[in-house]
Parts: structure tokens; C-alpha cells; sequence
């Protein structure tokens, strides 16, 4: 079973460890990030956190770590948040990111949050399969930051 405990500051090299390891990051931003980058990036989400009861989780299958999730609620719209994961390389294909998903979308239920929503590189064809499954439809599909993506949306209550 999947547990999740919310990240702090200690989990930095964690999150260091995903983020510049370029197999996670192809199908994030297509390189992995700076150890300047890594650094901004993680400062942002713990000042985030500071003012939410979601945000970011480490994920743990059997008490060993096998990657990062997150729910982070939208500042404009409060009742709509965006998931995502990255897991190590070698957690890969044992379908911990369609139960980690899942999970996610139970925390946002918990949080009685109404819209969730997912950006992903439509070239990632193992995610939209796992969001797909979950229920979520695509709204958007072209660039975003100069990149290839792709939005996803499940609107909560409904079946998926």
C-alpha cells in the first residue's frame, strides 16, 4: 500500500535525487534541473506548503521511498488543485503511479476540492493512460512554457 508523508525541509535531497535525474525529467521539462534550478524549485513548495494543508508528499511502497507526489491546491480558484508524481526509475512500471494517483485524488476529495487537474507531456502515453483510467478528460493539448503539453481534468463526484 502506498503511504504518504508531506515533505519538508529535511526531504530536500529527495527531491534533488528526481529532479535532476534526466529518465524522470524527460517528460517534465525535458532536462533535468540545475542544482540551482532544484533548489528554487524546492523553495517555492515549501513556501507553498506554509499556507496549505496539501502540497507535496514523499511516497513510500513498504517503508522504502520510491518517488514524490503532489496536490497543490490552486491560489486563484481554491477548490481546484493540480496532481502530479515522479517516481525513481526503478519503481517504474510496478504500478505504483496509478495507485499513487489514486491516492492523490482521495486526498483532494478529503480537501472537498471539485476540479483536479494534470499537465503532462502528451508524448507521456503511461501517464495519460493512468489519468485516463482515473477519469480524467483532456481540456488543452499544445504548448505550454515552450513545451509540448497537455491538460487533464477530472471534475470530482463524477464517475470516473
Amino acid at each position: 500500500m502506498i503511504e504518504l508523508r508531506k515533505m519538508d525541509e529535511a526531504d530536500y535531497t529527495a527531491y534533488e535525487t528526481l529532479v535532476t535525474d534526466e529518465r524522470v525529467m524527460r517528460y517534465i521539462t525535458e532536462h533535468p534541473l540545475t542544482k540551482a534550478e532544484a533548489k528554487r524549485r524546492f523553495a517555492s513548495i515549501m513556501e507553498q506548503q506554509r499556507h496549505d494543508r496539501l502540497g507535496s508528499y514523499l511516497v513510500y511502497q513498504d517503508e522504502t521511498w520510491i518517488g514524490i507526489g503532489h496536490i497543490t491546491r490552486d491560489t486563484r480558484q481554491p477548490f481546484e488543485a493540480e496532481l502530479g508524481y515522479m517516481l525513481l526509475p526503478e519503481q517504474w512500471g510496478h504500478g505504483y503511479a496509478s495507485s499513487l494517483a489514486s491516492r492523490l485524488l482521495e486526498l483532494a476529495k478529503e480537501h472537498e476540492l471539485t476540479v483536479v487537474t494534470a499537465t503532462i507531456d502528451p508524448n507521456h502515453t503511461a501517464s495519460k493512460k493512468i489519468l485516463t483510467k482515473l477519469g480524467f478528460r483532456s481540456t488543452y493539448l499544445g504548448p505550454i512554457d515552450g513545451l509540448p503539453g497537455e491538460i487533464l481534468e477530472k471534475r470530482l463526484g463524477e464517475p470516473s
